[in-house]
């Protein structure tokens, strides 16, 4: 069921929004200076990693996994093998053991959700805002606060109880790479992580109380916490037979509610409040470590400019490879800067404009035109710029490359000027 609210709000008036512009214009300042040092930055990142990059395909020297030879002590090394442990790792209140790299305990709560959807709608010179709150039960990563729905008669739709489990995440402390030893940052960068099979006969212990368990997953129902004794002291002193037959009542009504609550199925039936636990592992399996050799161990390696490199890859991996994937991935990161940098101009420029859209606004027939002008402008001009900015930073960092985005963004910015000096002379 869905709840709509709805609101009436003013439109601003021409005024305000010529005001409202014109503020604009500052922000609009900062984000087009912005742009240049963000552009210039990225081209200097993107010349140091791929340096570095090159550095380290030109030093990394092929080691095999089953010995460690003090000749490439401080080298940058390609390792491939399995990566192994004997540890057996466990969680106790679930009954779950396994002999694996790692072991993670998922834990969801069924919650009822609030979702908000907003439409406005001008009606001359007031906008009707129509906010439409729906609801639907997920399992959810934490509780959620229901006290404040707009829906009054959800506002206890979630048990105020915290849940009764977490997250738990165990690494395995000895693992090995053939005669290497792994650290735990190793570790967390291994992937390759799966469900827990469990065994066909598991039971669900006696450590999670009304447990049930359905195609490797626990749910735990929800029940409400009982209310709290009388103290033990005064039940002594009392000695009243109400007392003792009240007590007797309020057990009896618990444990209805907990045979209630284990006659039904919450993988089939959840409702709010109950608990799903669900448990993956990380096996031995083979993996590519490229890294310094240190002390029988592995550890990042420090290129000529003091940055360093680390690479931990699934499966064997040759050295080549990781290398390039490097490169494609320091390129990609690259473009998206620049894009990035390039936007933040247009918007900042769109800004400074955004006064002349204003000032036409009241003119239907100007409007689209003169809107269509300052988008195409501000497009313009922060292209040129952005190409004026990429190139210098090249003419910085690698002259041959800089020169003709230089030039490129130069002529951009003529045509610009050329095309204002026509348009005015025709006009004139």
């Amino acid at each position: 069921m869905a709840v709509t609210e709805e609101r009436i709000v003013d439109n601003p008036s021409w005024i305000q929004r010529l005001g409202s512009s014109f503020r604009g214009v500052l922000i609009g300042l900062a984000l087009f200076v912005a742009g240049f040092p963000i552009l210039f930055w990225n081209e200097g990142r993107a010349v140091d990693t791929a340096k570095r990059l090159k550095e380290g395909a030109g030093a990394v020297v092929d080691v095999p996994a089953d010995k460690i030879d003090a000749a490439n002590e401080g080298k940058l090394v390609h390792v491939s093998g399995k990566a192994d442990t004997q540890d057996v790792l466990s969680d106790d209140v679930f009954g779950v053991s396994a002999t694996a790299l790692r072991l993670k305990r998922t834990v969801e709560v069924y919650q009822t959700v609030e979702h908000s959807e907003t439409k406005r709608i001008k009606e001359g010179d007031k906008t009707r805002e129509v906010t439409t709150y729906s609801y639907s039960n997920e399992w959810c990563s934490k509780p959620v606060d229901s006290s404040q729905y707009h829906d009054a008669a959800k506002r206890a739709a979630n048990p105020p109880a915290a849940m009764p489990y977490g997250d738990v995440d165990k690494l395995a402390a000895n693992v090995s790479l053939g005669a290497f030893k792994l650290s735990d940052a190793h570790v967390k960068r291994i992937g390759g992580k799966v469900p827990f099979q469990f065994p066909a006969d598991f039971k669900v212990p006696q450590t999670v109380p009304n447990g049930q368990f359905q195609n490797g997953t626990f749910y735990v129902p929800y029940t409400a916490p009982a209310t709290a004794a009388t103290p033990a002291a005064q039940q002594t002193s009392s000695g009243s037979p109400l007392l003792a037959a009240a007590q007797t009542a309020s057990a009896a009504a618990a444990n209805a509610v907990v045979s209630a609550v284990v006659g039904r199925s919450v993988a089939v039936s959840p409702t709010p409040g109950d608990v799903r636990v669900m448990f993956s592992v990380v096996l031995p399996h083979d993996v590519t470590v490229v890294e310094q050799q240190t002390n029988g161990t592995l550890a990042p390696w420090a290129a000529s400019d003091g940055e360093t490199l680390s690479f931990v890859r699934d499966g064997i991996v040759p050295a080549a490879k990781i290398f390039a994937d490097a490169q494609s991935a320091n390129s990609k990161i690259t473009w998206l800067l620049r894009l990035a940098g390039l936007l933040v101009m247009y918007f900042g420029l769109k800004m400074v404009l955004g006064p002349i859209d204003t000032l036409v606004d009241v003119i239907p027939i100007l409007n689209g035109i003169v809107a269509m002008g300052t988008s195409l402008a501000a497009g313009l001009v922060s292209g040129a710029c952005a190409l004026l900015t990429i190139g210098i930073a090249w003419i910085y960092y690698r002259p041959l490359v800089g020169i003709p985005l230089v030039v490129g963004g130069v002529a951009l910015l003529v045509m610009v000027f050329l095309k204002k000096k026509k348009a005015a002379a025709a006009t004139a």
